[in-house]
């Protein structure tokens, strides 16, 4: 039974796995949606499910680096976090003045972009 339990809670944390780095390569293309938040989580996700995964993530040349800088420092510096959302608020409103001509648009956008860098910034910010 036990065994059962911990073949289940693999594949769980390895679908969610999956998934988070599925939302965080979408993040990379859609100026008001992170990325790397999805994808440290997603690195959560597979060290309790998969070192070959885990590991893929850990030495991706583009997030390998804010992943192990997430766990080696146990945060985010504060640096990365105002970069992000300095590109994050310049996608929106590049995307918004030129692809988004409806106010609702407009407004859903900015919530989703203030809700992800209120995430952001309550995640802990690492020293250095």
């Amino acid at each position: 039974m036990e065994i059962e339990m911990n073949r289940l809670k693999r594949a769980v944390l390895m679908s969610a796995g999956f998934l988070l780095a599925a939302l965080g390569i979408m993040g990379a293309f859609i100026p008001i949606m992170p990325s790397i938040p999805f994808f440290i989580i997603a690195s959560v996700c597979f060290s309790k499910s998969s070192e070959k995964f885990h590991n893929l993530l850990l030495n991706n040349k583009w997030v390998g680096p804010y992943i192990k800088e997430y766990h080696e420092n146990n945060g985010i510096k504060l640096k990365t976090k105002i970069i992000f959302i300095i590109f994050q608020w310049a996608g929106l409103l590049s995307t918004s003045i030129f692809l988004v001509h409806n106010i609702f648009g407009r407004i859903l956008m900015a919530a989703i972009a203030l809700g992800t860098t209120i995430y952001i910034l309550s995640l802990k910010t690492a020293k250095g």
